[in-house]
């Protein structure tokens, strides 16, 4: 999440490209909020504590990235730690369409 956070402060706000946190799995709200105040994130996040968010998009593991294209469609879902490159790729292909 520290990867997606910096990527967020340098690129992607001022793309105007929306990121939201989602934390579930073996967690609680508290421990959330812990977590998002420690990595300094400047984007939402939510706490899920009944996975219906993971339920809804298929997420089966942590990490999970959604990528949502401009008309509200799901372009791509990915599981695991991929890291910057992942997240670029996908995001320079949805912001050219």
């Amino acid at each position: 999440m520290p990867a997606v956070a910096s990527l967020y402060r340098d690129k992607l706000d001022a793309a105007g490209v929306d990121v939201i946190g989602v934390s579930q799995f073996n967690t609680t709200e508290a421990a959330t909020i812990a977590f998002v105040e420690r990595n300094q994130l400047t984007f939402p996040n939510v706490f899920d504590e009944s996975a219906q968010l993971a339920a809804a998009y298929g997420i089966r593991g942590v990490p999970s990235y959604v990528f949502i294209d401009k008309q509200g469609r799901i372009a791509h879902v990915s599981a695991g730690a991929r890291g910057v490159d992942l997240i670029d790729s996908w995001l320079d292909r949805l912001l050219t369409e």
